[in-house]
């Protein structure tokens, strides 16, 4: 039987950004906790997700995965888990496992799945909530994560800072370089035809 080496590697991406000695060393710091674990985790999952959606047609399923995915994001950067995370073995095993299955994956096929607007209204969505959690992280005086460092907390957030940046970038830049699909015109063309 042959392996989907896509699917290869996104397992074994999990497994490198969870499992010594890459997981303690992304996990010693807020930051690359949050900024370097989270993201290799949930993109390799993400990896297997779009590779498992391109042989299925269900178009509606794309909404309840991505939701999935924002959700369980969501849950993961509440600072009580993250500490949580650090502490106790079982709350570390199940973040990984969340992040990879309810995160990664449903992100991959959701995202597959998804038509622009879909796909638009979760980047305005992810860029809210990161740059929420990121001036909170910047502008709160005391530590809310209890395992790190409180100097940890403002590199954090500018960190979250810049990717909502990012992410709104990336919503802005092809709106504004849109083509029309081939054979429509452009509005001002078809309201203002040519005398």
């Amino acid at each position: 039987m042959r392996v989907d080496p896509v699917i290869l590697s996104g397992v074994v991406l999990v497994f490198l950004a969870s499992l010594p000695p890459v997981g303690p060393l992304l996990e010693a710091r807020l930051p690359t906790h949050i900024l370097g674990q989270y993201p290799l985790i949930i993109a390799a999952a993400a990896l297997i997700g779009a590779r498992l959606a391109k042989d299925h047609i269900a178009r509606w399923t794309a909404a309840p995965a991505l939701l999935a995915a924002v959700l369980t994001l969501a849950f993961w950067l509440l600072p009580r888990w993250i500490d949580a995370s650090l502490a106790d073995p079982i709350t570390h095993t199940a973040k990984i496992t969340s992040l990879a299955l309810l995160a990664g994956l449903p992100l991959g096929w959701g995202w597959t799945r998804a038509g622009p607007v879909l796909r638009g209204f979760l980047l305005a969505n992810a860029a809210a909530m990161l740059a929420v959690m990121g001036w909170l992280m910047h502008v709160v005086p005391s530590r809310l994560c209890n395992a790190y460092l409180i100097s940890d907390q403002p590199l954090l957030g500018k960190g979250l800072l810049i990717v909502a940046g990012a992410l709104i970038v990336a919503l802005i830049v092809p709106a504004l370089f849109a083509h029309a699909p081939p054979g429509e015109e452009p509005l001002e063309r078809a309201h203002h035809p040519a005398k």
